[in-house]
């Protein structure tokens, strides 16, 4: 048997693990520039909007990026995509064109997908893996323009709570709202994301940094929610710089377990982007510079009347 041989490209900075491991990716959602792959659940969306593509080209998608970095011959695509099928090279070609035009290849100049002359094709886009279940791709990202979580449902008594912190942040531009676990921060800043989805006309973009467990895979999440595109070797560099024009309210929700990389880039983001503001929930502050702190109390309730 012939040993597969790695592509002959520029090295690409690789988030997840090391290439030379072959080790395949866990089915879970992965991230490249501005979008998100759920590979269980067959999902791609970009900026929290479902991406329309076909069943052959998301295929082909899936093979390459479970491979990132390595040529993918085209015999390998023809037995994952058509098993038990002949077909010439002219669907193969056809589809990775409907898959780079998903991935607006031509518009944005930003390359996914080479392909290797006579060999095959190769995925070259820095990626990662967030471990979060596939449940939450296709629950409230693929169905939220915003990528918010699903609107709470039966919120009550925090009514003037949502008021106040939205207030606040538009005038202070960075807040976190801090309290134990359970007591409804999470709730509370999805409540206020919509209370201001008018105010930055739709530019809402929620990070839900609960099942990530790796600091250094943060400024990549961030990136790949906020539309940065792919290609870059320094995200915590990259992500002020590229927000520094625009207006927008960036969630990051769930900190506590990540704040030492959180916090950085927290920081830089308010003090190098002057239009974006900040929600923030975590156990406890993030303590840095511009940070508002909204200790969240717990709910109050009538006393039982006697009957």
């Amino acid at each position: 048997m012939r040993e597969r041989k790695t592509a002959e490209l520029p090295a690409v900075e690789m988030n997840i693990m090391d290439v030379q491991s072959k080790r395949p990716f866990s089915p879970d959602l992965i991230c490249f520039g501005p979008f998100r792959l759920s590979v269980t659940e067959r999902i791609l969306e970009r900026g929290g909007v479902r991406v329309r593509l076909g069943s052959r080209a998301l295929d082909i998608l899936i093979a390459l990026v479970e491979r990132p970095a390595e040529i993918v011959t085209k015999k390998e695509l023809f037995a994952r995509v058509w098993p038990d099928l002949v077909v010439d090279e002219g669907n193969l070609r056809y589809h990775i064109l409907a898959l780079r035009k998903a991935l607006g290849e031509r518009r944005s100049g930003t390359r996914f997908v080479t392909n290797v002359s006579g060999r095959g094709f190769c995925f070259v886009a820095p990626i990662s893996r967030a471990a979060s279940p596939p449940a939450l791709l296709s629950n409230s990202l693929a169905h939220s323009p915003v990528g918010l979580p699903p609107s709470p449902a039966g919120m009550v008594g925090r009514d003037e709570t949502v008021q106040l912190i939205s207030e606040e942040l538009i005038a202070q531009r960075f807040l976190t709202i801090v309290g134990p676990g359970g007591i409804g921060k999470t709730t509370v800043a999805n409540a206020v994301s919509r209370t201001l989805l008018a105010a930055f006309d739709g530019a809402v973009h929620y990070v839900d940094f609960g099942p990530l467990f790796t600091p250094s895979l943060v400024p990549n999440r961030v990136a790949s929610t906020v539309g940065l595109p792919g290609n870059f070797d320094d995200p915590l560099a990259a992500l002020p710089a590229f927000l520094r024009d625009r207006r927008m309210l960036l969630v990051l929700d769930s900190c506590e377990h990540l704040i030492e990389a959180i916090a950085p880039l927290a920081e830089r983001i308010f003090r190098e982007a002057p239009e974006v503001h900040i929600l923030a929930t975590s156990r406890e502050p993030l303590q840095v510079e511009g940070e508002q702190v909204h200790r969240l109390d717990p709910l109050t309730f009538p006393p039982m009347m006697n009957r």
